[in-house]
């Protein structure tokens, strides 16, 4: 029984559809065969006839086939042919008759499954160490050759007899392979189908008024009111922009940004900043180490080397070792940029600053992370003092709305030395940073003669500060509508 339905509102698309199959008498088929009579691409149809099925128009069903495909040893029996046929073969070049030890050596590995094949079906005679053939060969293969035609059949993905697909499937000739078709079919005749069609336009042209053909067209209904699809433009991730800001506030002041590698000596990272060899920093549970040849610092930086060893040995009281001041390892502050920095000896005044990620043994929390970023600033001049160094400080957190104060503080390579905590909105006060001036047995190491002053932000409580977030783990979070929604500050 057919469902015939009243008025059939279709897009344009659909109704040239409908009227290729009428004209080319299409009722029902697989969508390959309705492709191929229509001469419509398979993905537009496809797409058409699923919507036409929503409309009523037309049935989609879809059919299972079972197929079979040639396993390899399927494969081999098709090219070199059936076991028993091979056998029969073979016997009947021999005048019926073979002795098991060259039937066995003629067959090789097929010798086995053909002696019992042939056997189950009644075509040889095993006795006496002899096999022997006891039908005529032409009776023989007349009874292998179903056989034979379903393997050549299951070759091209045909369909086989059920008994003999069995029988292939169980000596692991072929397997079964599972084919979904979509069969389309009308609900009625498309000729009379294409009578109550009404096509649905999103616009009236000229062309429709001129011809009339306005009359058979359903025109789409607007909602005015609706509001207009939300675009999201790209932004940057909202910790990449303050990073930008850092960039732009240390400008503004005059530093220069310098660059420094992630993979760095322990030379730079520790022995330039006058950090003993047997400092627990340097041990496993606080540093992390690269696996690679460590590089020959003595001949890279034979200048240097005797400048640091001269340094340790008379200020530490240790003989100082440049195979430990060779190995490779992450940097765990970017103070190791800023150490290079002041091995190439610039004139001063000097203000430079590098931001960067640094790596350490940290467990996360609120306000420790692993992997962090860190900004390094140096600055220095003859009569550069202390008081020079807070004012920059307190200029850098300013112009990022942040209140600042200082705590005396202590690090292996600056003295005097002071920790930095700004205020958060909850009222809570964090530690920021660390500064101070630069040892003498630094700027010694790195053969500078005038005062520098040095100082390490942590970015992500940098951030977190300035923009009010009581975790640093949020700067990280995988929330994406959070990270879209996220208002930054201007």
């Amino acid at each position: 029984m057919s469902l015939i339905v009243s008025e059939v509102v279709v897009s344009e698309g659909e109704y040239r559809l409908l009227k290729l199959m009428a004209e080319r008498g299409f009722s029902r088929g697989s969508l390959d065969e309705a492709s191929r009579l229509l001469g419509v691409d398979k993905s537009s149809l496809a797409s058409l006839i699923m919507l036409l099925r929503d409309r009523g128009v037309v049935r989609v069903i879809e059919e299972v086939r079972v197929l079979c495909r040639l396993t390899s040893r399927g494969l081999e029996a098709l090219s070199r042919g059936l076991p028993e046929e091979v056998l029969i073969e073979y016997l009947s070049s021999k005048g019926g008759v073979a002795g098991l030890a060259d039937v066995a050596e003629a067959l090789g590995d097929y010798a086995s499954v053909a002696l019992g094949q042939a056997r189950r079906r009644g075509l040889i005679m095993v006795q006496g160490g002899s096999v022997r053939l006891v039908q005529d060969p032409v009776v023989a293969r007349s009874v292998i050759r179903p056989l034979r035609g379903a393997l050549e059949s299951c070759s091209k993905l045909g369909s086989v007899e059920p008994g003999l697909l069995r029988e292939l499937r169980e000596r692991g000739l072929v397997e079964e392979v599972k084919e979904r078709e979509l069969v389309v079919e009308l609900v009625e005749d498309p000729r009379s189908l294409l009578g109550r069609v009404r096509v649905e336009a999103s616009r009236l042209t000229s062309r429709m008024l001129q011809d009339g053909s306005w009359r058979m067209y359903r025109f789409r209904a607007y909602n005015v009111e609706a509001e207009p699809p939300r675009v999201r433009a790209a932004r940057l991730h909202f910790l990449q922009e303050f990073i930008e800001v850092i960039r732009d506030v240390m400008k503004e002041l005059g530093f220069k940004e310098v660059r420094g590698p992630i993979v760095e000596l322990e030379l730079f990272n520790f022995d330039m900043l006058f950090q003993a060899q047997d400092h627990p920093a340097r041990e496993i549970h606080d540093s992390l180490w690269v696996k690679a040849e460590p590089l020959d610092v003595t001949r890279l930086y034979s200048g240097l080397i005797e400048r640091v060893a001269k340094v340790h040995e008379s200020g530490w009281r240790y003989k100082w070792s440049p195979a430990i001041a060779s190995r490779l390892m992450l940097r765990s502050q970017t103070t190791a940029v800023s150490a290079r920095t002041l091995t190439l000896k610039p004139r001063p005044p000097i203000r430079f600053f590098t931001l960067g990620r640094v790596y350490r043994h940290d467990v996360v929390d609120a306000s420790h992370l692993p992997e962090f970023h860190q900004l390094d600033g140096i600055e220095g001049d003859y009569g550069y003092t202390f008081r020079d160094l807070l004012g920059t400080l307190k200029e850098i957190c300013g112009r990022l709305g942040l209140e600042v104060k200082f705590k005396p503080g202590y690090f292996p390579f600056t003295e005097p030395s002071v920790e930095g905590y700004v205020r958060l909105p909850n009222g809570r006060w964090l530690e920021l940073f660390g500064a101070g001036l630069f040892r003498p047995e630094v700027l010694e190491m790195a053969g500078v003669d005038y005062p520098v002053g040095a100082w390490g932000f942590g970015i992500e409580r940098l951030a977190a500060a300035y923009y009010g977030i009581p975790d640093i783990r949020i700067l990280y979070t995988y929330d994406v509508e959070y990270i879209r929604e996220f208002r930054v500050k201007v």
